[in-house]
């Protein structure tokens, strides 16, 4: 189904949750093009993708059940910018975890993330904004056994205690000497490096592992995060040297 096909269907559907109460979505009114046009200059390069203009003609976005607070004008309200310079938050769970559509520089949409804060973890969630919308429509309709749950469960604590997630920096020099202008400005050995350019769903990485001592930058226009923890014995912690 298209994107619109999806939110027609979640407007006119009563669902149940898993304690067997029905339910309906709350959905917040559209905006005017005219709106829409304001809001584009919020986005990177000024440019609001066809998708999102579509969508917000329709709504804003809607309240209900799990994901709470789906807003599609939420651009660059989830704040943390060296994991997403720029992002639409497209829910959260009510403990502090949120899904975020990432932006790229030139406006175009890019994967759906789910950022959990306890463990702190940054996991693929959907390619595309029209498979996390099917993702939704999955929840609603079978609350108890979907891909977000499933997300939002062990997958967060594998992904926070497998370091095979995390590149030295030296070796990760080595096999993308195309990106040698971005890496060469990390020296010394206690940078890492976890790329997602080409990450399936389900991957991910943990964006805090070292607490708040930890330095993190984002390529500016790739799924590249290096981080380096600034106190000593960097390499021996995260390794168990």
């Amino acid at each position: 189904m298209t994107n619109l096909e999806i939110i027609q269907e979640l407007k006119q559907s009563t669902f149940t949750d898993e304690d067997g109460e029905q339910y309906n979505l709350e959905f917040q009114e559209g905006l005017s093009e005219e709106k829409i046009r304001q809001l584009s200059k919020r986005f990177p390069s000024s440019i609001i993708s066809d998708e999102i203009f579509q969508i917000l003609k329709i709504t804003r976005g809607w309240d209900g059940y799990g994901p709470e607070m789906v807003c599609f004008d939420s651009i660059n309200e989830f704040g943390f910018e060296e994991l997403s310079p720029s992002s639409i938050t497209l829910g959260q769970d009510g403990f502090g975890n949120f899904w975020i559509l990432d932006l790229k520089i030139d406006g175009e949409l890019g994967k759906v993330f789910f950022v959990c804060h306890d463990p702190a973890v940054m996991i693929i969630n959907s390619q595309s904004l029209n498979e996390y919308l099917n993702c939704l429509l999955e929840f609603y309709k079978n609350p108890t056994n979907n891909n977000l749950v499933s997300i939002d469960g062990d997958l967060v604590f594998d992904v926070w205690s497998n370091n095979n997630s995390l590149t030295s920096i030296n070796e990760f020099k080595k096999q993308n000497s195309e990106l040698k202008e971005f890496l060469n400005k990390f020296e010394g050995e206690d940078w890492v490096v976890a790329d997602l350019r080409r990450g399936n769903n389900r991957d991910g990485f943990p964006w805090e592992k070292f607490g708040a001592d930890q330095f993190t930058e984002r390529h500016p226009s790739e799924l590249i995060w290096v981080v380096k923890n600034k106190k000593k014995g960097f390499l021996s912690k995260l390794f168990g040297k």
